[in-house]
């Protein structure tokens, strides 16, 4: 099934298409869940495919909004034959982080038949070109191990208002925008994954058994066996999914999602995972930000000199006298540090309205990402939230250098030596408890999960 990244594709027989597994682990249900599933459902290439669930407990909120989402779509004739429904109940973990493990008892169940697996998150609004192009460019190029999405959040027509920590996520994902730009980039959004399931199941790549061995991040462990393969990643110009701006998003949502990202670059499976985890942790995140909010920070008190200089008389911009080693008024050395801020500035926004374009095309939806506030409204909050966003992002870039656990869902990971360590979970009680890893690696082993 060659095509185009368009997303046109000549008419084929659906048994001479690809078959795909998609493995969508699931924690809770929100108000858009049942939407997100419905469109993930109806979102595929034409071919055969099957859905997996994986769930980590029947006491999960989504157990039974699964189940009641397959039974609806099995009652419903005209949603026949859009592909078959499995749950899968993992169990708990207490030897890797809680996602991976869902994956891994997900992946036992993937028909062997399939050709392709997709790891998808439940919340991720799919289309079916994205599908079409990630099956695209693996077929295209056999050097690609991974093709990957990357997420974008769009302030949506009928959202009121936008918090400060809502655009401090639109900061965060603004540094995001080279990785959305290369076809070939040199990390993974674990959203959103698709590999070749021969692949994914070869003990010589070893991704899953990097998962099983006390893995964390199940997209920095894919990258590193990539890397380590001497493979590629890749990722198709309309692999972007589009998720709304929370009205209600907060500053500590924020912070425990920023420090969960940090976390994850200090877990590795191997000594080449952790120099790369570590170049990423230490020189982007802690050098290269800070000195950007330096920069901005710089530049706003650059405005305000200006504007006391301007206000005072100071016009001329050439000088016989010297400001450090140029020839030039302070006025002039200020202008031009305020302009090299705002054009890096309007180029973030100009590159932010080409997504939003290319996200209206993809979704053929142009007025659902046209918002209704004003424009220096926007403007303004982006540019605080960004510089927000790099204090924040710094700041806990070196707080993960003396932590060494983290909160997610709920559940607390500890770590040691890039791997997981111990996982603490709360009882009915309130009390903390956990099972030693090895243990529940064995237990996990030997368990026998059925889907349903």
């Amino acid at each position: 099934m060659k095509q185009k990244e368009s997303g046109q594709t000549q008419p084929t027989s659906k048994k001479d298409l690809p078959k795909v597994s998609v493995l969508l682990p699931v924690k809770g249900v929100h108000s858009k869940s049942q939407h997100n599933w419905k469109h993930q459902m109806e979102s595929t290439h034409g071919g055969e495919v099957e859905f997996i669930f994986c769930i980590e407990s029947k006491d999960d909120p989504a157990y039974q909004a699964v189940k009641k989402f397959r039974e609806e779509r099995n009652n419903d004739v005209t949603r026949k034959g859009q592909g078959e429904i499995k749950v899968v109940v993992a169990g708990l973990s207490f030897h890797s982080s809680q996602k991976i493990h869902n994956l891994l008892e997900g992946v036992k169940q993937v028909n062997p038949q399939s050709d392709y697996v997709l790891f998808l998150d439940d919340d991720a609004e799919m289309r079916p070109v994205i599908m079409r192009d990630l099956i695209f460019h693996l077929e295209e190029d056999p050097s690609v191990l991974v093709v990957t999405g990357y997420p974008h959040e769009y302030i949506a027509p009928t959202t009121t208002s936008v918090s400060f920590a809502g655009f401090m996520l639109l900061g965060y994902r603004k540094l995001a925008y080279l990785n959305i730009s290369l076809l070939h980039p040199p990390a993974l959004w674990g959203g959103c994954l698709m590999l070749r399931r021969r692949e994914l199941m070869d003990p010589n790549i070893g991704i899953l058994e990097a998962w099983r061995e006390r893995g964390y991040s199940d997209d920095m462990i894919m990258g590193g066996r990539v890397h380590r393969c001497l493979r590629k990643m890749c990722h198709p110009t309309t692999c972007v999914l589009v998720s709304e701006v929370d009205p209600q998003y907060s500053v500590s949502r924020h912070f425990n999602y920023i420090g969960r990202q940090m976390f994850v670059l200090d877990t590795y499976s191997d000594m080449t995972d952790k120099t790369q985890n570590y170049i990423l942790l230490v020189l982007v995140c802690i050098i290269v930000l800070s000195t950007a909010l330096i920069f901005h920070l710089l530049t706003i008190a650059f405005v305000f000199r200006i504007v006391m200089r301007l206000l005072a008389g100071e016009w001329t911009l050439v000088s016989d006298s010297y400001c450090g080693f140029f020839q030039a008024q302070p006025l002039a050395l200020e202008s031009l540090f305020v302009a090299n801020c705002g054009l890096s500035f309007f180029v973030s926004m100009q590159v932010d309205s080409i997504i939003t374009q290319m996200c209206q095309h993809v979704y053929d939806q142009p007025d659902k990402f046209v918002h209704r506030h004003n424009m220096l409204y926007i403007l303004a909050g982006s540019l605080i939230g960004y510089m927000a966003n790099l204090g924040v992002q710094a700041s806990c870039a070196v707080a993960t250098l003396f932590n060494d656990s983290i909160v997610w869902s709920g559940v607390r990971y500890c770590r040691k030596h890039g791997k997981v360590e111990a996982v603490w979970r709360t009882d009915t009680q309130g009390k903390m408890y956990t099972i030693p890893a090895n243990e529940s690696l064995q237990k996990s082993m030997g368990n026998k999960v059925v889907a349903e």
